[in-house]
């Protein structure tokens, strides 16, 4: 396969030719699977079949993981709301609806998160006549901040997670409640 699309040859001149020409991947990978199947007729031996198309894709498209990310706790693979280690970016849930809308380069840091609380913090203190606890206060100041609407995104992912879960447990006890009435 790395043959086919990296050593010199005529396949590979013509890929190239059409590659230059075409200005989005939809039209590149209709340009490769033609040349993979007049490659793939031409060529009775071919060691990768039907699958060469999948092969491609595999090598090329799908995310590959090294031994650092899935070992490492400050790798790449982060929690929600977890902070990287070299920018302070937050990691934040995002909503898959908009999610063309999305800039990284917009997330929250700590750092934006932490002037945020101190700017609260000062304001309400200087509101604050003691009526409630500073406890109950700063678990509720994160709805003040940049983050808010990311929170709001995971809660709304946890709900629907939890009504999911109780529609599954309800359609079980609905059948085991059906099944135990037929034993009766």
């Amino acid at each position: 396969m790395s043959m086919f699309l990296n050593d010199p040859s005529p396949m590979h001149d013509e890929l190239q030719q059409n590659f230059q020409k075409d200005h989005n991947s939809l039209q590149r990978w209709e340009h490769l699977k033609k040349a993979i199947s007049k490659y793939q007729s031409n060529n009775k031996n071919d060691k990768c079949g039907p699958w060469l198309e999948w092969e491609i894709m595999l090598q090329y498209c799908f995310p590959r993981l090294d031994v650092n990310v899935s070992k490492g706790i400050n790798h790449l693979l982060k929690s929600p709301f977890s902070v990287h280690p070299k920018t302070g970016r937050i990691s934040v849930p995002i909503d898959l609806q908009k999610v063309d809308q999305f800039d990284p380069f917009t997330v929250p840091t700590i750092s934006s998160i932490c002037h945020e609380l101190d700017a609260i913090s000062t304001n309400e203190d200087e509101k604050e006549n003691g009526a409630e606890s500073d406890i109950k206060r700063r678990t509720r100041d994160y709805k003040k901040t940049s983050l808010a609407p990311f929170v709001k995104v995971f809660e709304q992912f946890l709900e629907n997670l939890d009504k999911s879960r109780k529609g599954e447990l309800l359609k079980k006890s609905g059948k085991a409640l059906y099944l135990s009435l037929l034993d009766i």
